[in-house]
């Protein structure tokens, strides 16, 4: 994997944070988000807000939705985090508002080609500027060395995986990002 990638720079200089990371109380954790179930992949990502350190990734796809919002309840029993923004596109907005009826702190981003490039290029500065350490995830930072950027024929630039690759990790990770920095705050890009 390259150091640099067309969005992403400084991935391996991120790839820092310990992969056996443990809840210290005090701290506070946020989450972020992406689902998705047969081609895609649902990703949850944790990071301790404290340290701003990625503490966990959890990847996985091909089972039911009641048996992903149970992973992630795990997820956020173990970790207590103040906040998850998930993705709300598509399947996203009943599997939140279950989850919200189970009590879980979950709030919904809705991603737009006005919401995605604000959200993305957040993470990217922070990775650049090294105020994100990641877990040396190898999905994670192949997805964050292959993501591009491109102008669309109106003009306009799209951020995306290239063709017949996952953006998975990368969403998760800067919706945790965006919520690790807003502290649970609603932020509205559109």
């Amino acid at each position: 994997i390259e150091d640099s990638g067309a969005v992403f720079r400084g991935i391996q200089a991120a790839a820092i944070a310990p992969q056996d990371a443990r809840y210290i109380a005090g701290h506070r954790y946020v989450m972020g988000v992406d689902w998705g179930r047969d081609h895609d992949f649902t990703v949850i990502a944790v990071i301790d807000s404290s340290t701003r350190a990625m503490v966990a990734l959890e990847r996985f796809n091909k089972i039911e939705y009641r048996f992903q919002r149970e992973r992630l309840k795990i997820l956020a029993d173990k970790w207590h985090p103040a906040i998850i923004w998930a993705e709300a596109n598509s399947i996203g907005t009943p599997i939140i508002e279950q989850l919200r009826d189970d009590g879980v702190p979950v709030r919904p981003f809705m991603t737009t080609s006005k919401s995605k490039a604000p959200l993305i290029e957040g993470l990217s500065l922070a990775i650049e500027r090294g105020e994100l350490s990641l877990l040396p995830d190898e999905v994670l930072l192949s997805e964050l060395a292959a993501y591009q950027i491109e102008m669309t024929a109106s003009g306009n630039y799209r951020y995306n995986a290239p063709s017949g690759m996952h953006d998975d990790t990368v969403i998760a990770t800067a919706l945790a990002w965006q919520a690790c920095l807003n502290r649970g705050l609603r932020v509205d890009f559109a």
